[in-house]
């Protein structure tokens, strides 16, 4: 080792030695651990070394670890089936709920049960052929990619192997489009749990299936294990609300019908098109929830029709998926509820509606007392009530002020679907006739009102009206009945000036002409006098000026 000479004039460094060492033990620490890593990189987890083909490294799983699925490797047929190829055979195995030995047509390539892909057979070993299958009809469901994993004893993952031309290992294991795979070299006696990782479309995920290896089956004549999966059902919730507030309804039901051929990937029809398959009944709240139903399209159709509401005359489309953290779409009916809207106006006045008018609504046949009820400040009022299949009569009974009330009945028929005339909902409109007249007296001349007349109106049994003084308008009068009548004025009783009264919804105008000729000729004389006396006065005046000033 060479020694490095200290100068005069630089201090001693006593670190120096040990940032050294350090840096060599780093080195050394980061050495043991890459080869540490490349020994644990050629060894099973469990660090030991498997005797035995198909023995696991205990990676400790329980039914409650979710493994990441590691892609299954593809490799050709180049050997035996040892060599890890997925034979489809020409018929399926008879049917059978658990995994049990089941006589197996030969695959297409069988190989000896000690192929190039096998290692040296030690001790007793199956083939072993499993088969995805419907657990209602047994028959296999041919979707390929369905993955498994499979565990030996003490929940001991099982790695497989084969060794021809190389060698490849097997973490999971799929299906073929049959449904159906080999593992890929043969398991020793034992007990073994498959665990299914990725669903078949349209089914639940499988339980762990167990079964017992404790014969020789060889690649011709396999131990085959039926993996039985049920296809996914789900639910279909019903909310019904009331269409204008959206509050609950409650009662009402519907019925189910698939939409189209409800067949599930074991090729087995399940529903037909137009088939009714269930209901769903609701409750209190308008709450309704079905049985569990295959996946696919449904239509709900109403059956059941909630109390004094309307029949829901759309059908609701409904896909029933598969089932997930989230509960299952709620779908809300609006509901309409069976109305009756009535309307009271003026004849003349369309918008102006008749406050506090009265109306009976009869039910039926009437054997019951009929139901009392007045219009509202709108001259409206809204049956809301009704029941279904029933007959209802409305009639005006009275009116207010002036006004007529229109005493003609209004038959409403409310169908079991507790429609009118299809609808939800009807309006009947009503009009009550005031009959309005105004009286006025006028110059024959002028055609003006003429003020300060003296008015009395009898009808035609010679009984008094009314009595009033003119003011230049006329005056209208509300409450007259049709008929004759006739007018004095000033009380001059020996002339009368008749009028006749019509039932009209129109306002009648009647004026009675007066002629004042003579007051006119007595006023127009009085008035040339006065200005010829006033004229006379003033020449009489300048005259006795003038004779006074000569």
């Amino acid at each position: 080792m060479k020694l490095k000479k200290k100068k005069n004039d630089e201090e001693l460094n006593f670190w120096q030695p040990a940032a050294d060492m350090f840096s060599a033990l780093m080195l050394i620490l980061m050495l043991v651990i890459l080869l540490l890593g490349l020994y644990l990189v050629q060894i099973p987890e469990n660090r030991e070394i498997d005797p035995y083909l198909g023995d696991a490294d205990h990676g400790g799983w329980d039914g409650d670890y979710d493994p990441t699925p590691t892609p299954t490797v593809y490799w050709d047929n180049g050997g035996g089936w040892g060599g890890g190829h997925t034979p489809e055979p020409t018929a399926s195995p008879s049917p059978t709920p658990t995994a049990t030995p089941t006589p197996t047509p030969t695959p297409d390539h069988s190989g000896s049960g000690k192929g190039p892909g096998d290692a040296p057979d030690e001790g007793m070993k199956a083939a072993v052929y499993v088969m995805l299958v419907d657990a209602e009809t047994d028959r296999t469901i041919k979707e390929p990619n369905v993955t498994f994993e499979l565990y030996g004893e003490n929940d001991a993952l099982q790695i497989l192997n084969t060794y021809y031309p190389e060698r490849l290992t097997f973490r999971t294991y799929e299906t073929t489009e049959a449904g159906t795979f080999y593992f890929p070299e043969k398991l020793p006696s034992g007990t073994y749990t498959l665990h299914e990782l990725t669903e078949a479309t349209g089914y639940d995920i499988a339980p762990n299936q167990e079964f017992v290896l404790d014969q020789i089956y060889d690649w011709p004549d396999p131990y085959v294990v039926r993996v039985p999966v049920y296809p996914s059902r789900n639910v279909i919730r019903v909310q019904m609300t009331d269409a204008e507030t959206g509050m609950p309804v409650p009662g009402g039901s519907f019925e189910i019908i698939a939409k189209e051929n409800v067949i599930t990937d074991d090729g087995t029809l399940r529903y037909r098109v137009g088939q009714t398959v269930g209901e769903i009944v609701c409750d209190e709240n308008g709450y309704g929830v079905s049985d569990e139903v295959y996946l696919g399209d449904y239509i709900l159709r109403q059956r059941d029709i909630p109390e004094y509401y309307a029949s829901y005359d759309q059908e609701i489309e409904v896909s029933v998926e598969k089932k997930a953290s989230v509960q299952p779409i709620l779908n809300s009916v609006p509901n309409e509820r069976t109305k009756i809207n009535l309307s009271l106006t003026d004849e003349l006045y369309e918008n102006r509606g008749i406050e506090g008018a009265t109306f009976l609504v009869f039910t039926g046949n009437g054997s019951t007392e009929p139901l009392e009820i007045r219009t509202d400040s709108s001259g409206r009022f809204t049956l809301d009530s009704l029941n279904k299949g029933i007959t209802y009569r409305i009639r005006q009974t009275e009116s207010t002020g002036s006004y007529r009330p229109d005493r003609d009945d209004r038959t409403v028929n409310i169908r079991l679907d507790g429609r009118i005339d299809g609808e939800a909902e009807t309006e009947l409109s009503v009009t009550n006739r005031m009959i309005r007249v105004n009286i006025g007296i006028t110059d024959e001349f002028s055609n003006v009102q003429i003020p300060g007349v003296n008015l009395a109106l009898y009808n035609a049994y010679d009984e008094l009206v009314r009595t009033w003084t003119t003011s230049g308008t006329t005056q209208q009068f509300t409450d007259l009945e049709e008929g004759s009548y006739y007018i004095i004025k000033d009380g001059e009783t020996e002339e009368q000036y008749k009028i006749t009264v019509r039932d009209t919804a129109e306002v009648q105008e009647i004026n009675i002409h007066s002629t004042y000729i003579l007051q006119y000729l007595m006023i127009g004389a009085g008035l040339i006098l006065a200005i010829g006396l006033i004229i006379l006065i003033i020449v009489v005046i300048r005259r006795r000026r003038k004779k006074r000033a000569s």
